[in-house]
């Protein structure tokens, strides 16, 4: 009688060993969760230094040109103004 009601006991082991591995499983991917996250919240705080850094340089060499429009025959118009 003691040894069937160890057999009876068997899957149940079984289920239970089987959640403690899968619980191990989701605690380690967790952690490298963690640690990807805490490493891309590091790279953000650097790249938003530097865009912020990068936005208040001030542009040399750029000077805007106004589009003169050409006439039927290809020739530029004279600018007014």
């Amino acid at each position: 009688m003691n040894d069937t009601a160890h057999l009876d006991k068997g899957p149940e082991l079984t289920v239970n060993a089987h959640r403690e591995h899968e619980i191990k499983t989701l605690k380690v991917r967790v952690k490298e969760l963690e640690f990807d996250c805490a490493e891309l919240q590091k790279l953000n705080s650097e790249l938003d230094d530097r865009v912020k850094k990068l936005a208040n340089r001030p542009q040399k060499g750029y000077t805007p040109r106004r589009h003169v429009p050409n006439d039927q025959n290809g020739y530029k118009r004279k600018s007014i103004g």
